[in-house]
C-alpha cells in the first residue's frame, strides 16, 4: 500500500553576504523566509558553510540551491538547472563560486545515504565589491527569484522538473513556464 508522503524541501541560500552580489542566495533566503511557507519547506542561509551544512540535509528529499553563477549573461538574469554530477572532472569549467563546496557536500551526503534531488537557481553577479547590499540588478533578481520559488512551492513543485534537464543546459527563468496563476 502506497502512502502519500510529502517531500521535505530545503531552499539553501549560498554566498558571502559581505561581498555584494556574492550574497545573492542569502538575500533570497532572507526574503523568502518572511513569507508564508508550507511546513515541508525549510529555508536556510547557507552562506559559505560547506561541510558544516551536511547535518541540515538529513530528511531532505529536494534541495534548491540559490547562488550566483559565472555565465556570459546579463547580471540579474535567472537560470535554473540540475547539476550534472557530484564531482569535479579534470578540465571541467566551474560555473559557480560555490560549486566545488556544494558538489562535495552533495557527494558526501550521498555516501551517508542522503541523496536529495538537487536544483540550482542562479544569476550572474554585477559586482563583487565589499558591501552588504546587492546591486540594483541583483536586488530585482532576488525579488524575481522569491516570486518564482513561491510559484513552484504553490504548485507543490510539480512544474520544477518539467523544464529542467541536466547541466550544461541552463534555462532562463523568463523562458520557462511558471506555476498556476502566473503570467
Amino acid at each position: 500500500m502506497e502512502t502519500d508522503i510529502k517531500k521535505t524541501t530545503l531552499i539553501l541560500g549560498a554566498g558571502n553576504i559581505a561581498a555584494g552580489d556574492e550574497g545573492f542566495g542569502v538575500h533570497v533566503a532572507r526574503r523568502l523566509a518572511k513569507t508564508q511557507l508550507p511546513t515541508d519547506v525549510r529555508i536556510m542561509e547557507g552562506g559559505v558553510g560547506g561541510f558544516d551544512l551536511l547535518g541540515h540535509l538529513e530528511g531532505v528529499t529536494r534541495l534548491i540551491i540559490v547562488d550566483i553563477i559565472a555565465l556570459e549573461k546579463p547580471p540579474g538574469d535567472l537560470f535554473l538547472f540540475k547539476p550534472g554530477g557530484t564531482s569535479i572532472e579534470p578540465g571541467k569549467k566551474v560555473v559557480s563560486f560555490h560549486q566545488v563546496g556544494v558538489l562535495e557536500l552533495i557527494q558526501i551526503a550521498a555516501i551517508i545515504g542522503c541523496e536529495p534531488e538537487v536544483f540550482v537557481l542562479a544569476t550572474p553577479p554585477e559586482t563583487m565589491d565589499w558591501s552588504f547590499e546587492l546591486s540594483p540588478a541583483l536586488s530585482e533578481a532576488a525579488d524575481a527569484a522569491v516570486e518564482f520559488l513561491r510559484g513552484v512551492i504553490g504548485d507543490e513543485f510539480a512544474s520544477l522538473g518539467k523544464y529542467v534537464t541536466s547541466f550544461p543546459t541552463i534555462y532562463s527563468i523568463g523562458s520557462v513556464p511558471q506555476g498556476p496563476g502566473s503570467s
